[in-house]
């Protein structure tokens, strides 16, 4: 397999330390900056390409990891250079937009929850995605075999793939990792603006701190595209964070001591069950289910699996001889799941049967 990586910063420089362990594939890259291609090409061994048409224009797949503001334009640019069965995939934070814009069949957005506080190829690390949630926002449109070939990708990465509809992708990310960001840049200014007000110089941090602002000032050059280009979702989050805001200051108001140790205790348990997924380690059963030979009903399948938090370890696509039916072979994790995967893939109109 030819793999084409389209930026090659830290998440697309990792890609390709990673996928030069998998064997038979090939790689090339290009980016914008030749520095970044080369230091890139030095620690993967990637092919540096002298433009993104040459890059891409006999690849089997191609990655697109380039920042959320042009992300757009260079996934533009990638479905006019490449072939007619690439696999086109992306890295980008935020899924609605560029999912909805495109409306390519080969292309399948994608997201790792992977990076660090340090960009660039030189803090690129080969295990980056080891065990780490890859996202990928299916539609309607999407060729099953692309969505197949993006699942197996990322698994060979070292991730672990969950498919998720683009807008919910948002409303997640949202959550749990863009708010975040503001919330930490608003706790540095607070601390800021007390020490300032104050006359005092500002004293060593406590760890509470520290942990809560590890993210605050990450690069602009990234940042400000995704508050923008997810200003809706964030815009809704802020709003629940302005009312949880208010309710704690009613407590703290009225000295309500049992309410604020209720509150409290209740924030721990979320947490706990937030930790508590991971689902490392756990068996892995196999259901076969058969299926139309129709646009978008792998998609329909892997997004509400997804949407019910149930785990793929592996997706298979066979398509049977007369190419008017096939057959979805489906990994899923834990035993508590498969039944659970059944009845809604059932629901779903399809004959759903366990491998022995």
């Amino acid at each position: 397999m030819r793999l084409a990586i389209i930026g090659t910063g830290l998440i697309g420089t990792s890609v390709a330390m990673a996928a030069a362990r998998i064997e038979g594939v090939e790689l090339v890259g290009w980016d914008i900056d030749p520095a970044e291609l080369k230091i890139a090409s030095e620690r993967s061994g990637l092919a540096e390409a002298d433009s993104l048409g040459s890059a891409v224009s006999d690849a089997d797949a191609v990655l697109v990891a380039v920042p959320v503001g042009v992300s757009q334009e260079v996934v533009n640019a990638v479905l006019e250079h490449a072939g007619p069965d690439a696999l086109i995939t992306d890295a980008g934070s935020t899924k609605r937009a560029v999912v909805e814009q495109t409306g390519d069949v080969r292309f399948v957005g994608g997201h790792p929850l992977a990076g660090g506080e340090v960009g660039g190829a030189a803090s690129a690390r080969a295990d980056l995605f080891k065990g780490a949630t890859w996202f990928l926002t299916p539609v309607d449109s999407t060729a099953g075999v692309q969505l197949e070939r993006a699942f197996r990708l990322v698994s060979d990465l070292g991730a672990k793939p969950r498919a998720v509809a683009p807008d919910v992708h948002d409303r997640i990310l949202a959550t749990v990792s863009h708010l975040p960001h503001v919330l930490a840049n608003i706790l540095v200014s607070e601390a800021a603006g007390t020490v300032s007000d104050e006359d005092e110089s500002l004293p060593a941090t406590g760890p509470s701190f520290r942990d809560a602002t590890r993210v605050a000032g990450a690069p602009s050059s990234i940042w400000t595209d995704i508050y923008i280009s997810n200003a809706e979702a964030l815009i809704e989050r802020l709003a629940s964070v302005e009312a949880e805001l208010a309710n704690v200051r009613g407590m703290l108001e009225r000295r309500d001591g049992p309410a604020l140790t209720a509150w409290n205790d209740a924030a721990g348990a979320q947490k706990l069950r937030l930790a508590g997924g991971g689902g490392i380690g756990r068996s892995v059963h196999q259901i076969r289910v058969q299926v139309p030979n129709r646009p978008g009903v792998l998609a329909e399948i892997a997004l509400s699996l997804g949407q019910a938090g149930i785990d793929l370890a592996d997706l298979q696509l066979h398509p049977a001889d007369d190419r008017a039916t096939g057959t979805i072979v489906l990994g899923i994790e834990g035993g508590e799941n498969v039944e659970r995967a059944e009845t809604l893939i059932s629901g779903l109109g399809h004959k759903v049967s366990e491998e022995q």
